[in-house]
């Protein structure tokens, strides 16, 4: 009948196992953060996409001669220059005269 019983663990089987548990948690552990640092990434990156297009349109919508935009991010460096309108503007009071 003792035959059947298991043998205790040997203290190298004892630290294989614990080995085994550790590691699959710091991989469980590091795959979270990293799941996680990539949906803060794309959020922020959304968040300033959208401050972009908003500056943009008050940018647009405002009376420019000339607009320039120099952006610097992950994605490179940009510049634009946007003109202003392409028919002159004339006072009423001129045009009056």
């Amino acid at each position: 009948m003792n035959e059947a019983l298991p043998d205790p663990l040997s203290g190298y089987e004892v630290m294989a196992a614990a080995l085994a548990v550790a590691g699959t948690t710091a991989g469980l552990v590091r795959a979270y953060v990293a799941h996680r640092t990539r949906l803060h990434e794309e959020r922020e990156a959304s968040t300033r996409t959208a401050a972009r297009v908003t500056g943009l349109i008050r940018l647009a919508e405002a009376d420019h001669d000339v607009v320039r935009i120099v952006e610097r991010d992950r994605d490179g460096h940009r510049e634009v220059e946007l003109g202003g309108r392409s028919t002159p503007r004339y006072d009423d009071s001129r045009e009056a005269a």
